[in-house]
């Protein structure tokens, strides 16, 4: 089990306390780092197309400690704040839409974009943080595009060839089901036994229930804490400091980011973990253990 590759016992609860849609925004990238330095937060992951991403990159370069991995990202969903693909801008890839930024939608990337023009912009994201100094540590998924059938293989070929985990999490029937994804279930659960008799890494528990607004948010992950299973969870939040920037690009999730960021600078959320003895590790960990094996 990966658990104990990690050198945990199995009924420890380790957990992954992942930022996404690092780089998205300037708002977003101060809210990264300092939740990182905070020691809360262990690891994030980057929007290689996004307008920010170089800055992420700077950061990352001048302190190659920080826990980072690519986000990758074949939708670009805010109304007025969009960007590109990093590999083409031939219409012909279905990688844009008519305002030649990636898709807005999942079902609109699934419906469009080649299996092959995907595959090649996973890699061209991959390479660009590689090439402005991330040390990538993982790759993972922005909206769960690249967890649709016709992506996944390309996905999961990528981590195989940089030689990262590909953020990949234990389902059963009941859960796709619940996720109306029923239907391809018996590929699903199928691929997961099969990756797992190769030694691929496989997360134990996801939460992702963390994206929306709370009297006290603090208190509210504090509980969620509390409620988690023995294993592996990958537990995904999304900071950002409110500004006018913040505000303007994603006026529906700026207040929620805004309190991810103050609840895991939050001396309390610190004192949380600390209680409930969690074990915090960050992707770097199981990378070692990959390529250890």
């Amino acid at each position: 089990m990966l658990i104990e590759k990690l050198g945990f016992e199995a009924t420890d609860k380790v957990v992954i306390l992942h930022i996404d849609d690092v780089g998205f925004s300037h708002a977003s990238n101060i809210a990264t780092f300092e939740c990182l330095d905070f020691g809360v937060a262990s690891c994030g992951s980057v929007i290689a197309p996004a307008p920010w991403f170089l800055e992420t990159a700077s950061i990352c370069k001048k302190k190659p400690s920080y826990d980072i991995g690519v986000h990758i990202t074949l939708t670009s969903e805010y109304d007025l704040y969009r960007w590109r693909a990093l590999s083409s801008v031939d219409p012909k890839t279905g990688l844009l839409d008519s305002e030649r930024s990636l898709w807005r939608t999942t079902e609109e990337a699934i419906g469009h974009i080649s299996t092959q023009a995907a595959e090649v912009e996973m890699r061209t994201q991959v390479q660009m943080a590689i090439d402005n100094g991330i040390d990538v540590t993982h790759i993972d998924t922005h909206m769960g595009t690249v967890m649709a059938p016709k992506f996944l293989p390309s996905y999961l070929k990528i981590a195989r060839e940089f030689n990262v985990p590909a953020f990949l999490p234990r389902v059963t029937r009941s859960d796709l089901e619940t996720r109306g994804l029923g239907a391809l279930a018996d590929f699903y659960l199928k691929l997961l036994s099969d990756l797992e008799k190769t030694g691929t890494p496989i997360i134990d528990n996801i939460i992702t229930e963390t994206m929306g607004d709370s009297p006290d948010k603090t208190e509210y992950y504090c509980k969620m804490f509390k409620e988690l299973k023995p294993g592996i969870t990958h537990f995904l939040f999304h900071p950002a400091k409110m500004s006018p920037e913040l505000n303007s690009i994603a006026p529906d999730s700026a207040k929620w980011r805004d309190l991810d960021y103050q609840a895991f600078t939050n001396l309390k959320l610190k004192e949380c973990v600390k209680e409930l003895d969690l074990k915090i590790i960050g992707y770097r960990k199981i990378r070692e253990v990959l390529r250890r094996n």
